[in-house]
């Protein structure tokens, strides 16, 4: 499998509604708002499993099971923008939707992930250094995100 640098084939983008979440289509994604022109820092947005430990008397050994599925705090901060409002205005606070990641762009039938989510804030990053405005994006994931969704082939 070829190497490859996901800065410049990455898209995230902000939909609405997804009927299908293991296929979201192009008019669903095209009804939303892109993100990714504006996204400068990703955090969380991975699913983690904490495993429950199964002592035993008879072994040495504590194996475990599969234990509960959490997602760390999840956010999106942005280069802001003092002309385009087109992105606070999707993520406005209290606003659910969907988070479609498409790692390999806009390919038709190839893996995307689709995270369920609800905005929890949006928020100026305020700063004195010599850098570029940010404004932070917080979601609530709200469901178990599709992590091997398929977009929608021709």
């Amino acid at each position: 499998m070829p190497k490859f640098f996901r800065r410049g084939k990455g898209l995230i983008d902000f939909v609405p509604a997804v009927v299908d979440v293991t296929a979201p289509t192009d008019t669903e994604i095209g009804a939303g708002t892109p993100l990714t022109p504006a996204v400068a820092t990703i955090t969380g947005f991975q699913l983690n499993n904490s495993p429950i430990p199964t002592p035993n008397l008879a072994d040495k050994f504590t194996p475990q099971i599969e234990g509960e599925d959490t997602v760390a705090d999840s956010s999106l901060t942005f280069n802001d923008d003092d002309t385009d409002h087109d992105i606070r205005t999707a993520l406005e606070k209290g606003t659910s939707g969907f988070l479609v990641f498409r790692p390999y762009g806009a390919l038709p039938g190839v893996r995307c992930e689709v995270w369920p989510v609800t905005v929890t804030g949006f928020n100026d990053e305020w700063t004195t250094d010599a850098t570029s405005a940010k404004a932070v994006a917080s979601f609530a994931v709200t469901a178990v995100p599709t992590q091997d969704a398929t977009t929608e082939t021709p």
